[in-house]
């Protein structure tokens, strides 16, 4: 009988952490995030949230730490363990710093094709240039990358993949990430100020299915989600201001669409078959 019950034990106190993992992550980063945007609409007089709400993005790095410690040290170990694997492949590291700048150059490609206006596809990469291109990078990574793919890809990822299939996972996940920014779409100066939430809710989900094909290919590390997501920051297309072109936004997120299309066609979410694609050894 025990034996029976320890399984339905284990899975209990796995969604248990999910669902922790969940509250925590938007708690502590709406706690500072919906004042903020109150704050920049006028609705709350106050200034405290705006000075701390732009570097406010550890929330999922923190949920993941403190859900982990919960879960029991085997939980914590394998966090710390997924955020120190770096040996995953020289053409992996190659994806992720690469890729996001050849999605760059095929939506400047596509907009310059249709008729558009070079500088409206100008990346932070093009702007800080060569010497503060690096600098810009590790500050993405220190901030934005480990405050978010700590717990995105280190703890959420993991466990909803020994739950559903991948691509069912990689859209659950984009979704709620998705969901995640929400405040920021009404805070003024944001980088997703303005964004209608439709289109996050296209965007974030295929960008999503991107990660999880990286992360099940290099034994579930973090470090290539960190590095992933600092890159689409370098060479990301911005929203457009107000009364500006949406063209290349969209072609950037149409891009990001067909990649997604692509890997789940081709079966580049298959998971390898040694553990399940949650920890396995890299490509």
């Amino acid at each position: 009988m025990t034996g029976t019950l320890a399984p339905v034990a284990g899975i209990a106190r796995e969604r248990a952490a999910l669902a922790g993992f969940w509250l925590l992550a938007f708690g502590v980063t709406w706690v500072v995030w919906v004042p903020r945007a109150l704050e920049s609409t006028g609705a709350l007089d106050s200034r405290w949230a705006s000075g701390l709400g732009a570097g406010w993005t550890y929330g999922p790095a923190i949920a993941a730490v403190l859900t982990a410690a919960w879960a029991g040290r085997p939980a914590l170990r394998e966090l710390g363990a997924r955020l120190t694997r770096w040996r995953v492949g020289v053409r992996w590291w190659a994806v992720v710093l690469a890729g996001p700048a050849v999605l760059w150059l095929a939506t400047a490609g596509l907009h310059a094709v249709l008729g558009g206006d070079g500088s409206q596809v100008r990346p932070q990469a093009v702007e800080a240039g060569p010497v503060g291109l690096l600098p810009l990078f590790l500050v993405l990574a220190l901030t934005d990358g480990i405050g978010e793919e700590l717990g995105w890809r280190g703890f959420a990822l993991p466990r909803l993949l020994r739950r559903r299939g991948p691509v069912v996972a990689s859209l659950l996940l984009g979704v709620v990430w998705a969901v995640w920014h929400a405040p920021l779409y009404w805070t003024s100066g944001a980088v997703f100020e303005g964004a209608p939430v439709w289109l996050l809710l296209v965007q974030l989900p295929a960008c999503a299915v991107s990660y999880t094909w990286v992360f099940l290919h290099t034994g579930g590390s973090v470090l290539p989600a960190v590095a992933l997501h600092s890159a689409l920051g370098l060479f990301g297309i911005s929203l457009p201001q107000t009364d500006g072109d949406w063209r290349p936004y969209l072609l950037f997120v149409g891009l990001q669409v067909t990649v997604a299309a692509v890997l789940v066609v081709t079966g580049g979410l298959r998971l390898p078959p040694s553990d399940g694609g949650t920890g396995s050894t890299p490509d």
